[in-house]
């Protein structure tokens, strides 16, 4: 199956299906739930995402970048390693959360929507049955706020479940002091700054652009 097709069927699967949350940001509440894959693929499907092989990095395992110039999508590339198991699945989601907020041009603090992006990750690991032994080290960190959120699916809370406040600060400091944030890497604009400690120091950004 060819890359874009493979992603579209995540985005459009099951898991993506039945994640759903809201998000206790400093800017205000952000509900993640199936219309937010639908409308990634319905970009994907219009060409306003483009989907681009890429070879996994150290800090990175797939990435999202805005139109790097000329003939580039209008919104973005999603770069996708070989899809070769759960693992590189999670990160496309993951990446695929990031190029939600770049259509919708939400406005979100960077490490908020890291942490954002690695509940919807981890989700779709639990969800998948993919072992914690095997989740990175940022997706351990999500693992508190995942399960309380499968509870509530499970006891079968009504609506889109919370998730708590503090769970999620807390989570917001585990990406604010991952490697992947603190240090940069040259190949990837979604690295060092701004979702690490030091984001927005010296005058820096402190949100990812978000431009449609």
């Amino acid at each position: 199956m060819a890359l874009k097709e493979r992603v579209l069927g995540l985005l459009r699967g099951p898991e993506a299906s039945r994640i759903r949350f809201t998000a206790p940001t400093t800017t205000g509440p952000i509900t993640i739930n199936r219309a937010t894959f639908a409308t990634v693929a319905s970009a994907i499907d219009a060409g306003k995402i483009g989907v681009t092989p890429f070879t996994p990095t150290k800090l990175a395992g797939a990435k999202y970048f805005q139109p790097a110039g000329p003939g580039a999508p209008p919104s973005g590339q999603l770069h996708v390693p070989p899809i070769l198991g759960r693992l590189d699945e999670s990160a496309v989601m993951h990446e695929s959360t990031h190029a939600f907020f770049d259509l919708k041009k939400t406005a979100i603090e960077a490490a908020e929507e890291e942490a954002v992006c690695y509940i919807v990750s981890t989700l779709y690991n639990r969800m998948t049955g993919l072992t914690p032994a095997r989740w990175t080290r940022t997706q351990t960190s999500a693992k508190s706020v995942v399960d309380a959120l499968l509870h509530q699916y499970a006891v079968g809370v009504a609506g889109i479940p919370v998730v708590n406040a503090g769970a999620f600060r807390t989570l917001v400091i585990a990406v604010q002091l991952s490697p992947t944030y603190l240090i940069p890497d040259p190949d990837s604009p979604m690295s060092g700054t701004p979702a690490g400690l030091f984001g927005g120091f010296f005058g820096g950004p402190t949100s990812y652009t978000h431009d449609g």
